[in-house]
């Protein structure tokens, strides 16, 4: 009898019992390329491309902060934004740029 039990806690388990890899599982599950692409979002307004550039930056006292905050209150009135126009905030931006270069070095004699 000790015989016959020793041999039947020998036997492995067969191979075909185990789960499928998981690799081959993601592959089933990933879409066809027949079934519709999400709709397409319409372009960014280029005028928000100006205006990030004044988020976070300092504007001294004086007419560039105040043509700033003129132009942030017609943003912040309404759907529209006020019509604010993109040459106003390039304008701003450049002016802005202009009071923050540092004057030309004078070459040395």
């Amino acid at each position: 009898m000790a015989k016959d039990a020793a041999p039947a806690k020998s036997e492995k388990p067969a191979k075909a019992e185990k789960a499928p890899k998981a690799d081959k599982v993601v592959e089933a599950e990933k879409p066809t390329k027949t079934e519709k692409p999400a709709e397409v979002r319409p372009p960014a307004d280029p005028r928000l491309k100006v205006l990030k550039k004044f988020q976070g930056k300092f504007l001294p006292k004086g007419v560039l902060r105040e043509r700033y905050k003129a132009i942030m209150d017609r943003w912040n009135s309404g759907e529209d934004h006020g019509g604010v126009m993109l040459d106003e905030l390039k304008k701003l931006l450049e002016d802005w740029k202009g009071t923050r270069e540092k004057p030309p070095r004078l070459p040395k004699a």
